[in-house]
């Protein structure tokens, strides 16, 4: 039997990473971050966590190691509260043998670019409601670096900064600054005690620059309250795997038409949440 877009309707695992997973971790700031992934059959994901192992000390010879008792938790990804993106668009079958374009190319773009717009905005600074996640800029129990007027902004706050994260035993190789563009403008100008600019651009094509020595993200959907640097490796992410494409044949069928249809779920939540250095401007 000949395939159709009927016996097709829903695309296969390859064609929706191909599609629409690999697209989006290229157009999302966020996703691009690196930061650890579990995926979902749309079940909840518990991760366990240490949360201490007591306290260590000196023993004498022959005598009784004292006891500890280790205390655990876990942090939960995908809860039921936690809702799918969800876009759908249709498109003429006209337009389609017609257009001197490609229309799927195009439609894809379109696509993906919404899915990654609502998800940054969410994993950055989702609010938790709605069926959104707790953006990394709105999770409780971060490192607070004090406040600043946005004006009287200071290399000094960053090194305060930096030496915050390294007291939270946050791992250096992993820290990444998050930053509005109205922050990163003024960033870009501080220098340190000898004059040097602390925002060092990167000579090799392509590499990012470094505030700090530490990799940084600018975008729009962190608030221009907040400057934040965290541990890449204490941000979870956690997505559901039913995240598809559906080519919709026969839903617009009286009007000719072809429907797409995305889906996508995601969730964001801390590790360590101490690991999150949060700068707040005025």
């Amino acid at each position: 039997m000949a395939a159709t877009a009927a016996s097709n309707a829903t695309l296969t695992r390859a064609q929706v990473e191909k599609i629409l997973i690999q697209p989006l971790t290229q157009q999302s700031t966020f996703l691009r971050l690196g930061t650890p992934m579990f995926v979902s059959n749309g079940e909840p994901i518990k991760v366990p966590s240490l949360s201490s192992f007591g306290t260590a000390g000196y023993v004498a010879e022959g005598s009784a190691i004292p006891e500890v008792s280790a205390v655990t938790s876990e942090v939960t990804l995908l809860p039921s509260t936690v809702y799918s993106i969800k876009v759908m668009a249709k498109v003429s079958n006209e337009l389609l043998r017609q257009s001197v374009i490609n229309v799927e190319s195009a439609f894809s773009t379109k696509l993906v670019s919404d899915v990654s717009r609502i998800l940054d905005s969410a994993m950055w600074n989702g609010a938790g409601t709605a069926g959104a996640p707790l953006g990394v800029a709105k999770i409780t129990g971060f490192t607070n670096a004090g406040t600043v007027a946005g004006t009287a902004l200071s290399s000094g706050d960053l090194f305060d900064m930096d030496t915050s994260y390294m007291s939270a035993y946050a791992d250096e190789s992993m820290a990444h600054w998050a930053l509005s563009p109205a922050s990163f403008a003024r960033v870009r100008k501080l220098t340190d005690n000898y004059g040097s600019r602390i925002l060092q651009p990167s000579l090799a094509v392509g590499a990012p620059g470094t505030i700090l020595g530490h990799p940084y993200t600018v975008t729009t959907h962190v608030p221009d309250t907040s400057i934040l640097l965290f541990d890449r490796s204490q941000i979870a992410v956690g997505m559901d795997n039913r995240a598809s494409i559906t080519v919709l044949d026969q839903t617009y069928a009286e009007n000719d038409l072809v429907g797409l249809r995305v889906t996508a779920r995601y969730d964001v939540a801390a590790l360590n949440a101490a690991s999150i250095v949060k700068k707040t401007l005025t």
